[in-house]
């Protein structure tokens, strides 16, 4: 009884006590302020500032590695809201998937020594109501503690009616999928109160706010159906780093479900979906492939002369022929699975975060024997056709050659002078695809990429080296 008595207590009191706590204080605080206390060696203020980065709060876009250096911070101090951030990377990778340390890290966040969530929770901070929320929906520790969506759609409800956005979300999730049994009444109004809470986030210019609605517009939860406006949410999420956002948009381009079909951006959404690791981005890439590249048979009885081998490049937005979606065809973007609560987090980690000890430079740019770094040969296929037959090898939908054979290809390429073949390198070094894995090698190229203007690449740059500074 005393037990339960504990996990009900926050919720008894915060309905009476929703200020004089430090997550409200830095609800209200702006971003500046925030990032100088956590600099500062603020735990909750790190801990805080790492949930930012993870959902895109106080208009941050959406990234893991801001998130995992904030949040180890924090827990090296041995707060709780670093630990529950901890937990809840350790899904993803590079720290997982991994469920035995999620729990290890929630576990040690609901139990610390001294109660600190338990206490700031009584007290009414949102964070702290939020952060139990979402342990008591979280399937790693069930083992201990029972999943209780009730428990966790009260907890939820105090921590948005504080003005928290991630849990308004979270809250509205709940109410619109009927996840706590809340539609005892009016369905219609429940479901409108759903909607609303989303809007609120919205306010509040969080991308997963904008993800679920585009969700409930393209399905007709709650609102009116209407595809337009589904793909306009999506774009702003997918805008900020949204994982599953950038998903669904790339199959709105490539599928052409507000209008015609755009190869070209169906490909830059798919790659961008990629470089933020959300899982099912491959899977998109080898389906666009298919739905795009005619099938081996095909191409022997076409002209080939017709026959574009080239992938259009990220920055490059010409409109490619029209492919109508067959009313047969299914829509196949990926859907969130039921009960376990869609999280508001966007899956977004980096490809690695080992530390550096030696500075980055540039690697020497060595011609080929009687090549010359400024220019190609005249008898070489042109550097765009050797970059994207490598590409294809890379992603598996050419069997013509080898990995390795792919990293010589964009390692011959980027000699000359090419900034996308440079990242695909830096890509290869860090996964160990074609080539040893050699951090080192991989940031080097990284840079490489970036000087040359390749936009991805220098964000994973000044991501990394934030990391290496620990």
């Amino acid at each position: 009884m005393s037990r339960i008595f504990l996990y009900l207590l926050p919720v008894l009191i915060a309905n009476q006590v929703l200020c004089g706590n430090e997550g409200a204080r830095w609800l209200k605080s702006d971003l500046s302020a925030l990032t100088d206390a956590a600099d500062s060696g603020d735990a909750f203020a790190q801990g805080f500032l790492a949930l930012c980065h993870l959902h895109g709060d106080k208009n941050l876009n959406v990234s893991f590695l801001e998130a995992r250096f904030y949040a180890e911070n924090s827990a090296s101090r041995g707060h709780w809201l670093g630990n529950f951030v901890l937990g809840y990377l350790a899904r993803y990778k590079p720290m997982g998937p991994n469920s035995e340390l999620v729990a290890k890290y929630l576990f040690k966040s609901f139990r610390d020594p001294d109660g600190k969530l338990i206490k700031q929770a009584a007290i009414g901070d949102p964070v702290a109501l939020y952060v139990l929320a979402e342990i008591f929906t979280a399937e790693e520790v069930q083992t201990i503690l029972k999943q209780d969506m009730q428990m966790a759609a009260e907890y939820y409800s105090a921590s948005a009616n504080s003005g928290y956005a991630p849990a308004c979300v979270q809250s509205a999730l709940i109410k619109l999928h009927d996840l706590s049994n809340s539609l005892v009444g009016d369905e219609d109004a429940t479901r409108q109160r759903g909607i609303n809470l989303l809007q609120q986030g919205i306010d509040q210019k969080l991308p997963g706010a904008h993800h679920y609605l585009g969700r409930c517009y393209l399905e007709g939860l709650g609102v009116k159906e209407d595809k337009s406006l589904a793909l306009v949410h999506f774009q702003a999420a997918a805008d900020r780093g949204f994982g599953l956002s950038l998903l669904m948009v790339a199959d709105f381009y490539a599928y052409g479900l507000t209008g015609s079909s755009r190869e070209d951006l169906a490909y830059q959404y798919a790659e961008k979906a990629l470089e933020v690791h959300q899982a099912g981005a491959e899977e998109k890439l080898e389906e666009y492939e298919k739905l795009f590249n005619p099938a081996p048979e095909r191409i022997e009885t076409e002209n080939i002369e017709n026959i574009s081998i080239n992938k259009k490049k990220t920055d490059d937005w010409a409109t490619p022929a029209e492919t109508k979606l067959d009313s047969d065809t299914e829509f196949s973007s990926p859907v969130d699975k039921p009960f376990r609560l869609p999280s508001v987090y966007g899956k977004t980690e980096p490809a690695n975060t080992d530390p550096v000890s030696e500075p980055i430079k540039e690697p020497a740019i060595t011609p080929l024997p009687g090549e010359s770094t400024q220019s190609q040969p005249a008898f070489m296929p042109p550097v765009d056709q050797i970059r994207e037959d490598a590409k294809k090898v890379y992603w598996g939908s050419s069997k013509s050659k080898s990995m390795e054979d792919a990293f010589k290809s964009f390692e011959k390429c980027a000699n000359l002078g090419d900034a996308e073949s440079a990242r695909y390198l830096g890509i290869m070094y860090l996964r160990g695809k074609g080539i040893s894995k050699n951090v080192d090698e991989a940031l080097r190229w990284l840079e490489v990429a970036a000087k040359r203007g390749d936009d991805l690449a220098e964000k994973n740059l000044l991501s990394l080296r934030k990391i290496m500074k620990k």
